[in-house]
């Protein structure tokens, strides 16, 4: 029991206020901080604070190029003669591979 009493943290009634008191001290330094760093990010101090700038012309959407590949050039589907002649064909040859 003498070594929790001779210890000043634990007697004392402040010590876990102290504690959350530096805490908040460190937590407003901190975003003042970042306050400061954030202003410095622009042209203006209050560069986050402005409005966006609502005269930008507007630019019709092919002005755009394309992010993507170009388009494929395909093949054109198959009529339905043509569907029926590969299917003959495949089956005829499905018999003579498995012969």
């Amino acid at each position: 029991m003498s070594i929790l009493l001779s210890n000043p943290a634990i007697r004392t009634p402040w010590a876990g206020g102290r504690r959350i008191l530096s805490a908040c001290v460190r937590a407003a330094l901190a975003g003042l901080a970042l306050a400061t760093l954030s202003a410095c990010a622009g042209d203006d101090p209050a560069a986050g604070l402005t409005p966006p700038n609502p005269s930008v012309p507007q630019v019709p959407d092919t002005a755009f190029p394309s992010v993507g590949a170009p388009a494929a050039e395909r093949a054109p589907a198959l009529t339905p003669e043509a569907q029926q002649k590969l299917q003959k064909d495949l089956e005829r040859l499905a018999r003579t591979q498995g012969k």
